[in-house]
C-alpha cells in the first residue's frame, strides 16, 4: 500500500511517499519513506518544491571513514568479506557497505566515502537489511567473517599473543533479551547491562574476536566458548593472557593447547597456602628489578602449572595506608550515624548498610530491635587476613616463559581494558531491542574500532592521536562532481604518507 504523508514542522509542511509492505525474510510489516519535497505557496496556491538535489551543490565531507575504508581494503578486509557475503546475500556491495557502516561507528555520516567508490548513499532500508544481516545468527555472518580475517590478523599483529577479557554495556530498555538479568559488574539504578568479551592482540590491541553474552555471565563462565571460537578460526599454540576472574582448574584444561599466562584468584583455596608457604621469600635470591620496582619471587609447579608469587613492598605500603585510610573514614562515618536520628529501623539498616559497602565482611554491626540505635565492632583477624595479602601476586602459566618475563607480560594486559574505554563511546547508551540487533551494533563498533587500531599501529600513534587525526580531514565536492582536500595539517600529511594513501 503506498500512501502520501504530510509532516508538519513549525511553519513548514514536508510531503513523503510512504510504502507500507511486508518482509518476505521476517514477515514483519515494515514502511519506505520518499522524501518528495516542500509544500510552498506559489501565485496564492499551494506547490511542492522538490528536493534539492545533493550531488549537485558544494559539499564539504569528512575524509576519515574513507581512508578508515582504504586502509581495511589494503589489509584484506573488503576481499575476505566479498568472498563471505557473496554466498550469504544478495545484497550489491554488501561487504563494501559494511565496512563503510563500520566506519561511521567511529567518526559519523557525512563523508566522502560515497563519492570515492562509488556507492550511492546508503537508504533507511538499505542500512537496516546491512544490520539484519550482520547481526543473523543462523547462519552466524559475524563468526563467518571473523574467521575469514582472524588468520591474517594474527599474522600481522598477534605474534606476541593475545588479551582475553569481559566488560559490560550499560543498556537503556527493557526488551533486549541479553539484558533480562543485567546488573552484572555494578548497580546502575533502572540500567541493566549486556556483557561482552574481546580478545585483542598485545602488538597494537587489534580486536581478533568478541562476542556479545548476557548481563549475568560471569568471566569464568567464557573460556570455553573462547577455546572453541578460537579453533573453529584455525588460531592454536598463541600465547593468550587472562585476568583473575577467568581462572578456574577447568579452564585451564579448555585452554591446554595454548600457553596461557593468567592471575590465581585470591577466593581460591590455594592462594593464601602459596602466600603462607613463600614468607620468608624477602631475600636476595628471590628478588629482581621491575623498573624501578623491587620485586620478590618464588615459584611452585604442580600438576604441569607453574604458581608464581610475586611480592612487591612498595605495593604493600601503599595498599595498606590506601586501607586504613578508608578503615578510618568508615569509622568515623558510623561514629556520626550512630549519633543521628533515623526515620525507621529499615532507614538506619539501609543508610548503615550502604555506608559499610566494600568492608561488609570487615566490620559487625549489631541493630537493636525495634529501635533506631546500632553499634559496631572491627574483625581484626578479618582484617589481618585481608591485608596479609597486600602485595602478593600469583600469576599462574603453563609456559616456560622467565618468572619476571612472565610478570611483565600480564600487567602489559591493560591494552584490552584500553580498548574496551575506547569502544564504549560510541556503544553507550545503548538501546537495541534484540539479540540480532544488539550483535550487529557491537560488530559494527569494534570493525570501525578495528581500522583506527591498525592505522594508529601502522603509524606508530595513539589510538586518540589516530582518531583526532582522521577526524580533522576534510574534502570539498563542488557540484561538477570534482573534488579536492582541505589543507593538510603536518599531522594529516604525516599520517597519509604512512599509509600511502592520496585523496
Amino acid at each position: 500500500m503506498t500512501y502520501i504523508r504530510r509532516q508538519v514542522q513549525g511553519k513548514n509542511v514536508y510531503i513523503y511517499r510512504v510504502r507500507s509492505y511486508r518482509d518476505p525474510v521476517t514477515k514483519k510489516v515494515r514502511q519506505e519513506a520518499t522524501y518528495l519535497g516542500k509544500e510552498i505557496e506559489r501565485n496564492g496556491e499551494k506547490a511542492l518544491k522538490p528536493p534539492m538535489d545533493r550531488k549537485s551543490v558544494r559539499r564539504i565531507l569528512n575524509s576519515g571513514p574513507y581512508i578508515m575504508y582504504r586502509v581495511a581494503g589494503d589489509h584484506g578486509f573488503v576481499q575476505q568479506y566479498d568472498e563471505v557475503m557473496a554466498n550469504l546475500t544478495g545484497i550489491k556491495h554488501a561487504a563494501r557497505k559494511v565496512i563503510i557502516l563500520a566506519a561511521e561507528c567511529i567518526l559519523g555520516p557525512g563523508h566522502s566515502a560515497y563519492v570515492h567508490t562509488g556507492i550511492p548513499d546508503l537508504t533507511d532500508k538499505e542500512i537496516r537489511d546491512i544490520v539484519d544481516l550482520v547481526g543473523r545468527k543462523d547462519p552466524d555472518t559475524i563468526g563467518m567473517l571473523e574467521r575469514s580475517m582472524a588468520s591474517q590478523i594474527i599474522k600481522e599483529f598477534g605474534s606476541s599473543g593475545l588479551v582475553y577479557d569481559l566488560s559490560a554495556i550499560r543498556y537503556y530498555g527493557t526488551e533486549n533479551d541479553l539484558a533480562r538479568f543485567g546488573h552484572y559488574y555494578h548497580v546502575n539504578g533502572e540500567n541493566r547491562e549486556i556483557n561482552f568479551v574481546l580478545a585483542v592482540t598485545r602488538k597494537g590491541s587489534v580486536p581478533v574476536h568478541h562476542k556479545p553474552l548476557a548481563g549475568n555471565i560471569p568471566s569464568v563462565s567464557t573460556i570455553r566458548g573462547f577455546a572453541c571460537d578460537l579453533k573453529d578460526f584455525g588460531i592454536r599454540a598463541i600465547l593468550i593472557v587472562i585476568d583473575r576472574g577467568f581462572y578456574s582448574s577447568d579452564n585451564m584444561k579448555d585452554l591446554k593447547d595454548y600457553s596461557v599466562i593468567g592471575a590465581l584468584p585470591s577466593t581460591v583455596g590455594m592462594h593464601d597456602d602459596l602466600i603462607l608457604e613463600s614468607g620468608d621469600m624477602e631475600n636476595s635470591r628471590n628478588y629482581f628489578q621491575y623498573h624501578d620496582e623491587t620485586v620478590f619471587l618464588r615459584e611452585k609447579r604442580i600438576h604441569g602449572i607453574r604458581y608464581i608469587v610475586f611480592f612487591s613492598p612498595r605495593l604493600k605500603t601503599r595498599k595498606l595506608e590506601s586501607f586504613y585510610h578508608r578503615l578510618s573514614e568508615k569509622e568515623r562515618n558510623l561514629n556520626e550515624l550512630m549519633g543521628k536520628k533515623f526515620d525507621s529501623p529499615d532507614d538506619m539498616v539501609r543508610t548503615v548498610e550502604a555506608e559499610i559497602k566494600g568492608f561488609r565482611n570487615l566490620i559487625e554491626i549489631k541493630y537493636e530491635k525495634e529501635s533506631t540505635r546500632f553499634s559496631y565492632v572491627l574483625k581484626h583477624k578479618a582484617i589481618q587476613r585481608r591485608t596479609n595479602r597486600f602485595g602478593y601476586t600469583i600469576l599462574i602459566t603453563n609456559t616456560m616463559i622467565a618468572a619476571p618475563d612472565v610478570l611483565k607480560i600480564y600487567r602489559d594486559k591493560d591494552r584490552v581494558e584500553k580498548a574496551f574505554a575506547h569502544l564504549k563511546p560510541h556503544l553507550e547508551p545503548f538501546f537495541s531491542r534484540s539479540e540480532e540487533g544488539t550483535r550487529a551494533r557491537l560488530f559494527l563498533a569494534v570493525l570501525g574500532y578495528t581500522m583506527v587500531a591498525i592505522i594508529a599501529n601502522v603509524c606508530g600513534i595513539t589510538y586518540n592521536q589516530a582518531l583526532e587525526t582522521l577526524a580533522g580531514i576534510r574534502e570539498v565536492v563542488y557540484s561538477t562532481g570534482s573534488h579536492s582536500h582541505v589543507e593538510y595539517t603536518k599531522d594529516q600529511r604525516e599520517l597519509l604518507e604512512k599509509l600511502k594513501l592520496e585523496l
